[in-house]
């Protein structure tokens, strides 16, 4: 029986007393299947008889009376009967037929007026505009000119206009109210028809907020005053207006409204709209009078190129001239005609050209077909044979003012201009904004019509079949850049189509982050299309044989698009290369960084291609703002903004270069030949291990397919629970029998470990079938278990890096305040994000400590000889880890031919790489810095020139004043930029004048070779000095550690710009390390340290577990020991004599006071009974300990200075090096007290050359003193590094245990030494197998108060025999 619903009224419970308990029926929920609106019959009559009384009440009539309606249509009445009320009878009308009733009319939804943005009304008010801006421009220019310089008068209270020309028409007499910063002026003006009231406003400082009868006014120089405040702070127009309303109220100027409410008579915000009216429309007509000046000053530079160059300028040059001349003459109908045009069919105001240097029509609503006629007219009349178009020069004229093109993409020279682009998804619009005409036409937007037609033409090269193309990185490489960026996903929606119009905007900026262009982002994702048609624009304003590096922050995927489809032409191709953006490659594979970062790309510099972030931060205040406006008004506000942006960035462009010169290369030139001097590896060798590293890692075997790391996940999963399992029947088995469970319980348990046993081996058999050796051959014949490791160590280290990249972002946005940078996140968003974070970091710590003990795990398990290195292990600190270079590289997982690669596990040779490409990036940086040097003298030279042929032009224009202050602005620039632009070497040492001299006659013949030419004589020995800037640089210095080599030719069509007597020439760090003298190396060591004035603040890491890099100093100077040993064989001889052996096959110990005793196993000992055997670490650290005990035995002679040693254990240095806790090394390393010891001997132990050595660390000199039998420079580097580490990490934990140890690793006014105790290339040993038996004798030395011992390699045989004896000696139980 189906059970009953009971009600919600059955369910009240019951009252024992009183009134009962108050029931409330629920609310039923509305039918949403009927959605119809449901009228009565005869609903629509009786609306329109109520609306019928309310608009006679309104107008004062007497109402309609109202009469009941029958049910029928029919209505009966008696024509002209005029009875009295009372004797109306009830008479039955005559049948008639029945007529259907019309269906009752719906009545429309009363809605909020609101006039649409395209309406008529703003079509003429734009109109009135466009006519009226064009005659203010010669008064406003005027009085700029007049009030140059000067104190400002206000407006007098009477103006009154003297008639000149008897016009007919009457005068009128106009009240304006003109508001100034303080104060409400009101104005009394009389004019006629000659001479309007607002061209008289203007001329007397006001200009009008309206453009036809005006009431009110805005003086001119507090529209200034906004204009500088907005591109300071980005305040809205709302902000002013409210501002003005408090001041004058404080100061008692009381704005009153006529439409009164409640008897309040005060205004509310009397000042918005006029206030948006001049401010928008006074920025226009400054843009238009700015756009004449620009096409004065172009028409003046081909005036001045026609004179100077080729007949082919000079016709460019007439041309322009009378397009100039008719553009001045016939403005105003120019404007009306495009004025009428706008009212007709406003449209989006992106939909103009970017690039034309001509005045700029008044309407917005240029067709597709006209934006492009006019932009290419633009391009071919403004742009000179062999230079760049004039409005790439104005927008940086240190990339783009180049007399000679056609730089190498592939060679150091870095191309001919290198730029930036990035889009951002904040800057969305939102369609309930509208749109509306502003009469502006931008500068740096691109039209929609152009990237519409390159979307199509995008669209249409997709389909077409791909082409076979060689990868620079392999498909899974770009298969997992594509995944992890949104901006290489085109259908990632990154804002809502159905509420925003344009989702965001997208930019291009030069290296210096001077923007080139703009465009919307109209569609949900970022697209292709966006880079395509930038790109394509870019090449349009160059010369035909101009290069471009372009960098992106897809740059691997959107590379390998254009190899595949035919989207760009195969010129441009050709001259067009990408890299990634400094910031966003570390996001990137570690094989795609290899090819495409800017760090290892040849050419690029030390740019790091971030200025489209840095334009993003300083415009991002506009994001609110721009939010809800007309979308037209939106893009006028960017535009204006970026070419604010532009002109400050401009003027800062020498302040850019020192800055470059000085915080930059110096910095990391002095670091990187430091470094380099202490790898001592030739450049050669170096130069031989990067290309086989790029190969390598670049190659296909290198990259697990994305099938198998799937399957793998799948099995690793499967473990983990399998794992988890066996712990939970482990303590349920624990728990059971402690609480006497009955024997068929513990029956049940047992069947369920043999199941998880079994589970155990099909999990194996499982990964077993995942086929890794079908897919790697070489992993063939390897441990499951160290191939399991490898392979699960591979993944863990891309997640790490994943999870450690973010971190750095977000911990950058956190620290963006720091030192006054920038201001503050604020609380809200800062507290999210410290959130975000410790979400976060024990994932992140969790998985490197996982990585870390897989580290140690991988060494025990590698197979002897096997030549796959061992992964380094992360640092757990975040500064350490941001600084790891190794973060970013995969683990290797291919056995490599023959002994393990340099650069795989040679420390130094993989620092020697990473500085070596630091030294390159200076050097190219120094050349194309002098370059833009070069250019930006140029640039001041020709405009000079340019303006003063433009004053010629315009003889008595009031555009005159314009030229004027841009001569000022020269000047001004002259004068800041000229420390600046003077040539420097890499070392900041300016060339002299003879160097240039010399520089100028060997670039001679480049630079009459070149295609292009210099069209002005004021420049033309600069431009003879552009390409052998790079000459005078490298030019060999006494004191310069680059030195100048030749090398292979180039197929450069230009001259090279290292090229030197006339043979081809590259960089050379400096002569090999058997070449350099200890002396020498000493004294450039001291002078590379001290000559510390410029360099950059670094920020130090407050991590205890982090030593600074920049505090130990290695010396390859050989000193001779103060003492030598001469009686230690000869000690131990006579003492191993007195005493008698225990042979057998017994472990020996070593017994040591308050310590656990040292185990020796008869394998540990059987080395030592070999002739050619290695010793093991057991049998090293039990030896050691042995001899420690002999020496500082009661009254032995040596007990004082064997007291002073801490004789560290093999294993130590491990725990540094594969990240153990700070517990489990203070639980190893204190039982030695080493806070009392002033010596420490560490031994290290190279497990992939199976090779022993010594570290001697002083402590109270601050000395590290190392040691190797084979007197050999390689593999030093990395493990004085971990001993460094090794120190800051026992001096933290000293002091933390209450053990004061006063030493620092940190302070580099306390800077540490470390020196040889050999000979480098003087061996002392000439086998492989005594290297354990030399560190101990050097170990007895130091123990016994020596720093060396006599022995040679004869002598080891013996030395041999003795230690064996020795052992043979100690106790077996």
């Amino acid at each position: 029986m189906a059970k009953t619903k009971r009600s919600t009224r059955a369910k009240q419970p019951a009252a024992l007393a009183g009134l009962g308990i108050h029931y409330k029926s629920p609310i039923k929920p509305r039918d949403t299947r009927k959605r119809g609106l449901v009228q009565g019959f005869g609903h629509a009559h009786t609306s329109a008889a109520a609306f019928d009384q309310l608009d006679a009440l309104l107008r004062g009539d007497d109402p309609p009376s109202a009469s009941p309606i029958a049910p029928s249509n029919v209505l009966h009445t008696d024509e002209g009967l005029d009875t009295p009320e009372d004797s109306w009878m009830d008479v039955d009308p005559p049948p008639a037929p029945f007529v259907a009733p019309p269906p009752p009319a719906p009545l429309p939804r009363r809605q909020r007026p609101r006039r649409p943005a395209g309406d008529a009304a703003y079509a003429q008010l734009n109109s009135a505009w466009s006519a009226l801006l064009p005659s203010l421009e010669i008064p406003w220019a005027r009085y700029y000119q007049s009030t140059s310089g000067q104190p400002r008068d206000f407006i007098p209270a009477e103006v009154i206009h003297d008639c000149t020309s008897a016009c007919e028409g009457p005068s009128s007499i106009s009240r304006i109210r003109c508001l100034y910063t303080t104060h409400i002026q009101h104005v009394t003006v009389k004019t006629c028809n000659c001479k309007s009231v607002a061209v008289l406003l203007v001329e007397h400082g006001v200009f009008p907020a309206s453009p036809t009868k005006p009431k009110t006014g805005v003086s001119i120089d507090l529209l200034d005053f906004y204009r500088a405040l907005f591109e300071r702070s980005c305040d809205a127009v709302t902000a002013l207006a409210a501002a003005l309303h408090t001041v004058y109220e404080r100061r008692g100027f009381r704005i009153t409204t006529e439409r009164t409410r409640d008897g309040d008579s005060s205004a509310k915000d009397p000042f918005r709209r006029l206030l948006t009216q001049a401010v928008q429309w006074s920025w226009n007509l400054r843009s238009q009078l700015e756009r004449k000046v620009d096409f004065a000053l172009a028409d003046a530079q081909l005036k001045l190129a026609a004179e100077l160059s080729s007949p082919i300028a000079a016709a460019s040059s007439t041309s322009a001239t009378s397009a100039f001349a008719g553009a001045s003459t016939s403005v105003a109908s120019a404007s009306a005609t495009s004025a009428s045009a706008s009212a007709s069919a406003p449209s989006s105001a992106s939909d103009t050209p970017a690039s034309t240097s001509a005045p700029a029509p008044a309407s917005a609503s240029a067709s597709a077909s006209d934006t492009s006629a006019s932009t290419s007219a633009s391009a071919s009349a403004h742009k000179l044979p062999g230079r760049a178009h004039r409005t790439l020069v104005e927008r940086c004229p240190a990339c783009f003012n180049l007399t000679v093109w056609g730089r190498s993409l592939e060679e150091y020279v870095g191309g001919d201009c290198q730029n930036g682009a990035d889009g951002c998804f904040s800057y969305r619009h939102d369609k309930a904004g509208g749109d509306g005409p502003i009469s502006y036409t931008p500068r740096h937007f691109l039209p929609k019509s152009q990237v519409a037609a390159v979307r199509r033409r995008l669209a249409l090269a997709r389909k077409k079949p791909a082409a076979k193309v060689q990868r620079l990185v392999p498909q899974e490489v770009i298969d997992s850049c594509e995944e992890s960026w949104e901006a290489a996903n085109e259908k990632k929606r990154k804002a809502d189509p159905e509420r925003y119009d344009s989702s965001g905007v997208f930019v291009m900026t030069c290296r210096h982050g001077q923007v080139i262009f703009l465009c919307d982002i109209d569609s949900p994702g970022e697209q292709q299309c966006y880079i395509v048609a930038m790109l394509e624009e870019l090449f349009t304003m160059l010369p035909l044989d101009a290069t471009v590096i372009q960098a992106y922050d897809v740059a691997c995927v959107t590379d390998y698009s254009l190899n595949l489809y035919p989207i760009l032409s195969e010129d441009i191709r050709s001259r067009v290369s990408f890299v990634i953006n400094g910031m966003h490659a570390y996001g990137h594979q570690w094989a795609c960084q290899l090819v495409y970062s800017p760090r290892f790309r040849t050419g690029m510099g030390l740019s790091d291609h971030e200025g489209v972030e840095r334009y993003w931060s300083r415009t991002r205040k506009l994001i609110p703002l721009t939010r809800n406006q007309w979308s037209s008004r939106r893009i006028w506000m960017l535009d204006l903004y970026a070419t604010f942006v532009g002109e400050e960035g401009r003027a800062n462009l020498g302040t850019w270069i020192s800055r470059q010169q000085d915080k930059n290369i110096s910095v990391r030139y002095r670091n990187a030949t430091k470094v380099l001097e202490d790898c001592r590896i030739t450049e050669r060798e170096l130069r031989a291990q990067w290309v086989d590293q790029k190969a390598a890692q670049t190659s296909i075997r290198a990259h697990a397919p994305a099938r198998l790391r799937r399957e793998l996940d799948k099995v690793l999963v499967l473990q983990t629970q399998i794992d988890s399992l066996e712990k939970v029947i482990e303590e349920t088995k624990s728990t059971l029998k402690t609480s006497g469970a009955p024997k068929p319980a513990l029956a049940i348990l047992q069947g369920l470990q043999v199941t998880h046993e079994k589970l155990s081996a099909e999990a194996d058999a499982l990964y077993s079938s995942l086929n890794i050796q079908d897919t790697y051959p070489e992993l063939r014949g390897l441990p499951l278990a160290f191939t399991q490791t490898l392979l699960v160590m591979r993944d863990l280290k891309i997640n790490i890096r994943k999870r450690a990249t973010g971190s750095f972002m977000e911990w950058e946005t956190l620290d963006r305040a720091v030192s006054g940078r920038r201001e503050a996140l604020g609380t809200k968003l800062h507290q999210s994000t410290r959130k975000a974070i410790s979400r976060r970091q024990p994932a992140l710590l969790k998985a490197i400590n996982k990585f870390n003990a897989c580290c140690a795990a991988l060494e025990d398990l590698r197979p002897p000889r096997c030549s796959i290195p061992i992964p380094t292990p992360l640092s757990t600190q975040l500064n350490g880890l941001r600084n790891d270079v190794s973060l970013h590289e995969d683990v290797w997982i291919t056995p490599s031919e023959g002994p393990i690669p340099r650069w795989l596990n040679d420390e130094g040779v993989r620092v020697g790489i990473r500085n070596l490409h630091a030294l390159d990036r200076c050097a190219e940086e120094v050349i194309r810095l002098n370059l833009e040097r070069d250019n930006l003298r140029r640039w001041l030279s020709e405009e000079k020139s340019i303006a003063l042929r433009a004053k010629e032009i315009l003889g008595d224009s009031p555009l005159v004043f314009y030229i004027l202050q841009r001569e000022q602005d020269l000047e001004d620039m002259g004068r800041s930029w000229k420390s600046s632009l003077k040539l420097q070497d890499i070392h900041g040492r300016y060339i002299s004048d003879s160097a240039q001299a010399s520089a100028t006659s060997s670039a001679t013949s480049a630079t009459s070779s070149a295609t292009s030419s210099t069209p002005f004589a004021t420049s033309s020995t600069a431009s003879a000095t552009a390409s052998a800037t790079a000459s005078a640089t490298t030019s060999v210095t006494p004191r310069s550690r680059i030195r100048v080599v030749s090398g292979p030719s180039s197929s450069s069509p230009i001259q090279n710009p290292f090229r030197l007597s006339g043979g081809d020439q590259v960089f050379e760090f400096g002569p090999d390390p058997g070449d350099i003298s200890d002396e020498e190396q000493v004294v450039l060591l001291e002078e590379v340290l001290n000559n510390s004035d410029d360099e950059e603040e670094t920020e130090t890491s407050t991590a205890t577990a982090e030593p600074s890099a920049n505090v130990l100093d290695i010396r390859w100077t050989f000193q001779p020991p103060s003492s030598i040993d001469m009686t230690f064989v000869q000690d131990l001889t006579h003492r191993n004599a007195s005493l008698s052996p225990i042979t057998g096959n017994f472990s020996h110990f070593v017994v040591r006071p308050n310590l656990r005793a040292l185990e020796i196993t008869p394998h540990d000992l059987r080395p030592f009974a070999l002739p050619t055997g290695r010793l093991n670490g057991f049998g090293l650290n039990g030896f050691a300990a042995s001899l420690l005990n002999i020496n500082r035995a009661p009254y032995s002679p040596t007990k004082a200075s064997a007291d002073r040693c801490a004789v560290f254990s093999t294993y130590d240095l491990g725990l540094v090096r594969f990240k153990g806790s700070d517990p489990d090394l203070w639980r190893h390393i204190s039982p030695t007290e080493y806070w009392d010891k002033p010596v420490w001997l560490i031994p290290v132990h190279r497990k992939e050359a199976e090779h022993w050595v010594l570290v001697v660390v002083l402590i109270p000199t601050r000395q590290l003193l190392f040691f190797d039998s084979l007197a050999s420079a390689q593999g030093w580097r990395q493990d004085l590094v971990e001993v460094m580490l090794l120190i800051t990490r026992l001096v933290a934990l000293a002091n933390r245990n209450r053990h004061p140890l006063h030493v620092s690793t940190e302070d580099p006014t306390e800077r540490w030494e470390a020196r040889p105790l050999f000979e480098v290339d003087r061996p002392r040993q000439f086998n492989d197998y005594d290297c354990g038996l030399w560190v101990l004798s050097m170990m007895a030395a130091f123990m016994r108060g020596h720093e060396d011992i006599p022995l040679s390699n004869v002598d080891m045989p013996g030395v041999r025999t003795q230690f064996r004896r020795h052992l043979l000696t100690l106790p077996i139980t």
